[in-house]
C-alpha cells in the first residue's frame, strides 16, 4: 500500500487558523473569562473604566457634573510566547495509524487512514491542556491566577467551615463557605463561577446526589446548592486543594491570535523522512480585581 503523507500540509495549512484557535481559546476555564484577542508585544496594558455616577434633580436647570467623573484604569498583563515542535518517523506514525484507522474485518491496503485529522487531533488536545494549565499554574516567572488571587493579594479568605480537601462528605459546606467568603462586591453579579480541580468537582457532584439536591443538569454542569455559581474544573489544579471563587469577567486571558507569530503546522519532510510539527502561539492572563474574589487558603 501507498502511504500519501502529503495531504497533512493541505489539511493544517487550510485549517491552521482554526486549529490554533481552538487550541488557545477552548480550554474548560477559556470559555467563561473575559478573552481579548489582537494584543501584541509581550507586556500589555489592557485600559478600565470606572468612576462615580452621581444622579442631580431633573427639575433644575444648567448642566452640573461635578459630581461625577470616569476614571481610565489599567491591567497589565505579560503574554507568554510557546512554541512546539516534534519529529515523528513516518513509518513508525504508518504502522500505529494503520492500526488505529483500519475498519473490523476490512484488508490491509485498501483502507482509508486519515493521518492529518488523527495528528491534528492529537495535538489539539496537548495543547489546549498546557493552556489549561498555564491559566491557574502560570509559566516560569508569569503567575497563574492560584497565584494571583491570593488573600496577600486583596483576596478575601474562606473562614466559615475551615478549609478543608474536599470529600463527598464535606464538598458542599466547603464549597458553600467559599462562596460566603464573597466580598459584597461581587455577590449580585451574575458571571460567578468557582474554579476547582478534576477531583473537587467529583466529589461535589456526588454529594449533590447523595442529599438529594439534583441541581446538576444533564449536560454535567455542576452549581453550588443555593447558589448560581457555576462550577468549573481546570486540570492546572489537578492533585491540589487550592479553589477560588468570584466573577469571570474579572479574569482575563489575552492572546492575538490576529498576526502571523501564531501558527499550527503539520507536514512531511521529504528530506529528513519526517513527520514535523510546529505549533507557535501566545498567550497571558491577569485579574482586574483580586478583592472581588474568594479563595480556600489552601
Amino acid at each position: 500500500m501507498a502511504y500519501d503523507l502529503t495531504a497533512i500540509t493541505a489539511y493544517t495549512d487550510e485549517l491552521s487558523f482554526e486549529l490554533i484557535s481552538k487550541v488557545v481559546l477552548q480550554t474548560d476555564l477559556a470559555q467563561y473569562v473575559n478573552v481579548r484577542a489582537g494584543l501584541k508585544g509581550t507586556d500589555v496594558k489592557i485600559p478600565l473604566l470606572s468612576g462615580d455616577f452621581v444622579t442631580a434633580d431633573g427639575l433644575t436647570c444648567g448642566f452640573d457634573g461635578t459630581g461625577n467623573n470616569t476614571d481610565i484604569t489599567q491591567v497589565d498583563m505579560t503574554l507568554v510566547p510557546k512554541k512546539y515542535n516534534q519529529a515523528m518517523c513516518a513509518t513508525s506514525l504508518q504502522e500505529y495509524f494503520l492500526g488505529q484507522a483500519l475498519a473490523a474485518g476490512q484488508m490491509a491496503g485498501n483502507e482509508s487512514i486519515p493521518y492529518e485529522e488523527l495528528t491534528a487531533n492529537y495535538f489539539v488536545e496537548r495543547l489546549t491542556k498546557w493552556n489549561e494549565d498555564f491559566l491557574t499554574q502560570g509559566d516560569g516567572a508569569v503567575n497563574g491566577l492560584e497565584d494571583i488571587i491570593q488573600v496577600a493579594n486583596g483576596a478575601v479568605a474562606q473562614t466559615t467551615v475551615v478549609p478543608a480537601a474536599w470529600t463527598a462528605a464535606n464538598a458542599i459546606a466547603q464549597a458553600q463557605s467559599l462562596y460566603e467568603a464573597l466580598p459584597e462586591k461581587s455577590i449580585n453579579r451574575d458571571d460567578l463561577i468557582m474554579v476547582v480541580s478534576p477531583a473537587y468537582k467529583r466529589s461535589l457532584a456526588l454529594a449533590i446526589t447523595q442529599q438529594n439536591y439534583f441541581h446538576i443538569s444533564p449536560d454535567d454542569e455542576v452549581f453550588v446548592p443555593g447558589t448560581s455559581v457555576r462550577v468549573v474544573e481546570n486540570s492546572g489544579l489537578s492533585g491540589r486543594d487550592y479553589a477560588f471563587c468570584g466573577p469571570s469577567q474579572m479574569i482575563f486571558m489575552g492572546t492575538d491570535l490576529t498576526g502571523d507569530f501564531e501558527q499550527f503546522k503539520l507536514f512531511y519532510s521529504q528530506d529528513n523522512d519526517e513527520m514535523r510539527a510546529i505549533m507557535r502561539w501566545k498567550i497571558g492572563v491577569a485579574v482586574t480585581e483580586v478583592d472581588a474574589f474568594s479563595e480556600n487558603t489552601l
